[in-house]
């Protein structure tokens, strides 16, 4: 009969995910064989190591999921990330991770799985093309029943009394909303599958976000919020599509401001590295769990928020960003923890 030692050294062993543990100082302690295969290293070369070092992941220089489930004490779960293999090669994962705690709270270890996810996006890049389609067949009759309504509006078949000209407007607002939506949606699918192409021009950051936060600051008063932008001294030129960028900043400013509660504060922070371009937007609101995390990029993905149960949209604000940003050959994440507001950080190659 196996001993307890042998048992998890087989489990290690035999777990078709690949699995590393890392101790306190995040440097690894184990390195199944699964990992072995992705990677294309052997576990005595990376015994030691740094996590952050093995992987070479997006997800390691600023928001840690490992850091991230200390802070929080929760796993995080379902997260995507890419890494670069022993190759070279940059592949996407899907990754899991849990930080141990003694009772102090200190920590004692980490423990991340994860599997290649290449299928899975192949996958989700086919269901997104066969969505936009049925989509785009949808724009065209909305679009005309939207036209026969103008022209009942306009009286062209004849007169209509108070109460059917008020039906025909809640009909027409509502029409509008869907095809809003439905634009919304092939947007996003476009730029996700390649098939809009960025009109990529020098642009003035500072300018920009001035602009953005000055056309948001009516919405705020609104709600007693005020919003603050921190920009560098020399924040300079980046090519970038001015219109498509100005959407991603405007749909995260206007979610901040939405889910904050009144009289509290809204930051606009940008700072720079050697290479990237980092947009921060920052509230006070009631924060997104990190069972929600994973998927709050997804399309149609509405988190329940529990102060903020009034606030409407179509789930496809975030999803728009996140390709928007991938299309600046850029990368977007969130730091959140409950309680304690949210932040939504945009990187971008200069």
């Amino acid at each position: 009969m196996m001993n307890q030692d042998q048992l998890n050294s087989f489990i290690i062993a035999e777990l078709p995910l690949a699995l590393f543990v890392v101790d306190g100082a995040y440097k690894i302690i184990e390195f199944n064989p699964a990992a072995e295969r992705i990677i294309g290293v052997q576990r005595q070369e990376v015994l030691g190591c740094s996590c952050s070092e093995v992987l070479s992941s997006d997800l390691c220089k600023y928001h840690c999921p490992l850091q991230e489930s200390m802070l929080a004490g929760e796993p995080c779960l379902g997260r995507e990330a890419i890494i670069r293999t022993r190759s070279g090669e940059e592949i996407p994962i899907i990754l899991s991770g849990r930080a141990i705690k003694d009772n102090l709270g200190e920590l004692l270890c980490c423990i991340e799985i994860f599997r290649d996810a290449t299928d899975t996006k192949e996958l989700a890049a086919h269901k997104r093309n066969l969505i936009s389609l049925f989509t785009h067949d949808l724009k065209a009759p909305v679009m005309i029943t939207g036209g026969f309504i103008n022209r009942l509006l306009e009286g062209k078949a004849g007169p209509l009394n108070d109460k059917q000209v008020g039906y025909l407007q809640i009909i027409q607002k509502e029409l509008k909303l869907q095809e809003e939506y439905i634009q919304s949606f092939l947007d996003t699918s476009r730029i996700e599958s390649g098939r809009i192409e960025l009109e990529l021009q020098p642009c003035d950051l500072g300018r920009l976000l001035k602009d953005i936060v000055t056309g948001f600051k009516v919405q705020a008063s609104l709600k007693r919020i005020d919003i603050e932008l921190e920009l560098p001294q020399e924040l300079g030129q980046t090519y970038l599509d001015k219109l498509h960028f100005g959407r991603v900043i405007s749909n995260l400013l206007d979610n901040a401001i939405k889910y904050s509660q009144g009289e509290t504060l809204v930051q606009v922070l940008v700072r720079q590295t050697e290479r990237h371009v980092i947009f921060e937007v920052r509230d006070q609101g009631p924060g997104i769990s990190l069972h929600n995390q994973p998927h709050i990029f997804d399309h149609y993905y509405r988190p329940a928020r529990h102060c903020c149960q009034q606030a409407k949209g179509s789930g496809l604000g975030l999803a728009a960003v996140k390709a928007i940003v991938e299309a600046h050959a850029g990368s977007v994440w969130l730091q959140s923890v409950p309680g304690k507001g949210c932040s939504f950080f945009v990187s971008l190659p200069k």
